[in-house]
């Protein structure tokens, strides 16, 4: 029964994302949402390749990885349509360059020896994927607009970081590997408490930031655990776990914007 519930919410992860990107973009504050999706997008598809390869929920990270691409294209073409200005355009051309090569790569089988060129070809998706959200956040008038942002890359820091772990269960531990890791959790703990300290938080987000701060004690406990025994299912899990309070999060700052 816990084996069944543990299933259920690992495939509910992103069709709660895909009920909620179904409509049009027809506000800044959804575009600074959506664009910010698409860096975690990014991370995710990587993060379930590697699972994948090693043979953790290989068949629901595979549906993962499938969600996740469908998802990518779809808010792609709702960016372009929106697209504000012709810096934004650019920039959304750039993504499209970089977004064909890496969804065929990751469509193909899983190949170990290809792991490290797509680490490196995720992130620079990642890089072109984030300065459109910041072009679209420096057009927001509001602080609000800043908090979409940061409360939506927290969601993508959830995904790198379990990427990471995935692949040092996978053997690959480089220096690189570990810097970044270490870079990551210090910046969502820093995020962290910016947005628990924002002025514009309700009582409604107030209560979702708790709860967000014990479940990335747990998650980084998980990352911080004994290399040796490597539990990518556990990390997994905690991740996504973060990855969905972050966006219940990032909705509410949305909403808030709007307003």
């Amino acid at each position: 029964m816990i084996q069944k519930s543990i299933r259920f919410f690992l495939v509910g992860v992103l069709s709660i994302f895909c009920l909620q990107v179904q409509a049009e973009i027809t506000t800044l504050s959804s575009a600074i949402n959506k664009s910010g999706r698409q860096r975690m997008l990014s991370q995710r598809i990587l993060k379930t390749y590697t699972m994948i390869g090693i043979d953790v929920n290989a068949l629901i990270a595979q549906q993962q990885l499938n969600d996740a691409v469908k998802l990518f294209d779809t808010q792609l073409a709702e960016l372009i349509a929106y697209a504000p200005n012709k810096a934004v355009k650019k920039g959304l051309d750039k993504v499209t360059r970089l977004w064909g090569p890496y969804k065929a790569a990751v469509n193909q089988q899983v190949d170990r020896e290809k792991a490290l060129d797509l680490l490196d070809t995720s992130g620079e998706l990642l890089s072109a994927c984030h300065k459109v959200v910041l072009m679209l956040t420096d057009l927001s008038t509001t602080n609000a607009g800043h908090l979409v942002n940061i409360s939506g890359r927290q969601r993508m820091l959830s995904q790198r970081m379990s990427m990471l772990y995935m692949y040092q269960s996978w053997g690959f531990n480089n220096s690189l590997i570990s810097s970044q890791m270490s870079q990551d959790k210090n910046e969502f703990k820093g995020a962290l408490a910016e947005l628990t300290e924002a002025k514009e938080n309700t009582d409604t987000l107030k209560k979702q930031l708790r709860k967000a701060k014990s479940e990335w004690r747990l998650f980084k406990h998980g990352l911080d655990g004994n290399e040796k025994k490597p539990i990518p299912f556990i990390v997994n899990l905690a991740g996504d776990k973060l990855l969905k309070r972050m966006n219940d999060i990032t909705g509410l700052y949305t909403n808030l914007n709007q307003q």
